[in-house]
């Protein structure tokens, strides 16, 4: 991936406006209170003095950048940066306050390596500019002693991603990261200035920022604050089968254009190069681990799906693989509050209730020993639309916590009738998710209907059923989201996408307020 700095930035980005909306805001509050007293801790009424120094890392380089500048920091943010909140609080630039003690920080530039410092050492700013440091002018305004948050400096000269070079931090934790990183082979500079207020977390911004982990509370998924949450998104088609959809840029252009809080990964067992019958695992976990952690990185939820159709009907078929596969995954995202596991995509036609029940109930403790709190989705029969098998006698015990049910739907094949199924279970306490549906018929090629989709899911977000739509990718049939001409794996132009597509992204957009 190509190497970004803040000096290769382009435009309209687009969360740009969002961000500046928001950041825009923040730093007006502190242009306003910008010749208050320092605020006391611990009083959430009191105005924050000065303005916001943003934090904000390169992940491609590991540099950091410290801006006062609210634009800068929009700019960067859809590029990839990452947000690591307010490093400190400090006099704006553009009104030196009175005082002896005050400092001019300034921050500067080397175009050799990319690295940004900043100092309100004269001596260290004139000797850098003589180097061929450009002098970025002043960021804020601090002071040079008198008061409680003392702003540190490391120097890392060793550089252990792309750039070949050192990088500098700032940092008001002393304990926390400073005397750590100095521990680490860090070198300490010490204190170099004195900033007006403390550091301050990222605002929330990205689905799993602010909804947190999730939970099952009778019928309703709930975020980490109890209140009940939709997850809304697109489902992969076989990913050996269209492996280069799973990327950051296309989930990204989920995210923000379409407004997706979440994607699943489709992953055969038995049909095309199944993980079962002689496809590549090795290759599979890999890209099931990219796409996982394209999603982390983008803070939405992601779906393991370990896809069991038509080939293998009974999801006991490959139940030992199923064992192996979810203990390593489970072990990897135990810590993870974006990963949600699906254990048996559609079992066929005529297996029982009985036996997916029971596959349930042994694969779902695999999962919990490493992830007490995951959530599991549970496949039920008939491609998963007899839900009132599973009504009438769900999963039982611990494995019974936190768990999904499974109903998938294509629009022009099942109708009121089938409505009026998940309408019983619902009523009769069965938690239901939509893990996947089409808007055409079930052989998700022809019958498109928008009419009968919209009724679907109107009752979806009616009655807080999560939904994910089939299939992320261009294929030449009905269901898929993308004009099967269309080459390309992220920000799709609406004429780029299907009818179904175009549908889909609509009913997201509306959903999430865009």
């Amino acid at each position: 991936m190509a190497r970004k700095t803040p000096h290769a930035w382009p435009r309209g980005a687009k969360l740009a406006t969002l961000w500046m909306i928001a950041l825009g805001l923040i730093c007006a509050l502190g242009l306003a209170v910008a010749d208050v007293a320092v605020a006391e801790e611990g009083d959430p009424e009191a105005p924050k003095a000065g303005v916001p120094v943003y934090r904000l890392l390169n992940p491609w380089d590991g540099q950091h950048l410290f801006t006062a500048d609210p634009d800068e920091v929009a700019d960067l943010l859809p590029l990839g940066w990452k947000d690591e909140g307010v490093a400190f609080r400090a006099y704006p630039a553009d009104a030196k306050p009175a005082g002896e003690n005050v400092v001019e920080v300034h921050r500067l530039f080397n175009h050799w390596n990319g690295d940004h410092i900043l100092s309100a050492n004269q001596k260290e700013i004139d000797e850098r500019k003589a180097e061929g440091w450009t002098d970025e002018e002043i960021v804020c305004y601090a002071l040079s002693s008198g008061t409680d948050y003392p702003v540190y400096r490391l120097y890392n000269q060793y550089m252990t991603r792309n750039s070949g070079c050192g990088s500098h931090l700032w940092t008001l934790d002393k304990e926390g990261e400073y005397d750590p990183l100095v521990i680490k082979g860090w070198t300490g500079e010490d204190i170099q200035f004195y900033a007006i207020g403390p550091a301050e977390p990222p605002i929330p911004t990205t689905p799993v920022d602010i909804h947190g982990a999730l939970s099952v509370r009778g019928t309703n998924l709930v975020d980490s604050h109890g209140v009940n949450f939709q997850l809304r998104g697109m489902s992969t088609h076989g990913i050996a089968w269209f492996p280069q959809y799973v990327n950051e840029a296309g989930f990204q252009t989920l995210r923000d254009d379409w407004g997706a809080n979440c994607v699943r990964l489709a992953m055969y067992t038995a049909e095309y190069n199944g993980y079962c019958t002689g496809g590549d695992q090795n290759w599979l976990k890999d890209l099931v681990r990219q796409g996982v952690d394209a999603a982390t990185d983008l803070g939405m939820y992601a779906i393991i799906d370990w896809h069991v159709m038509n080939e293998d009907k009974s999801p006991t078929t490959y139940e030992q693989q199923a064992r192996v596969f979810f203990d390593e995954m489970s072990r990897l995202y135990k810590d993870h509050d974006n990963v949600i596991y699906e254990i048996c995509n559609e079992p066929y036609k005529d297996i029982p209730w009985s036996t997916v029940k029971g596959y349930a109930e042994r694969i779902i403790p695999v999962i919990r020993a490493n992830d007490p709190d995951a959530i599991v989705i549970v496949g039920t029969p008939n491609w998963s639309q007899d839900v009132d098998q599973a009504a009438a006698n769900p999963v039982s015990g611990a494995s019974g916590q936190n768990t999904l049910y499974a109903f998938h739907f294509y629009a022009n094949t099942h109708k009121d009738d089938f409505r009026t199924k998940v309408t019983r279970a619902l009523d009769s306490g069965l938690p239901i998710f939509i893990s996947e549906f089409g808007t055409c018929d079930a052989s998700g090629n022809g019958g498109y209907n928008p009419e009968e989709s919209q009724k679907w899911i109107d009752f979806a977000n009616s009655r807080n059923i999560s939904w994910m739509n089939w299939s992320l990718c261009n294929k030449g049939e009905t269901a898929s989201a993308i004009q099967s001409w269309c080459n390309k794996t992220s920000d799709w132009q609406t004429w780029e996408l299907t009818e179904s597509g175009n549908w889909v992204r609509n009913q997201m957009r509306a959903a999430a307020g865009l």
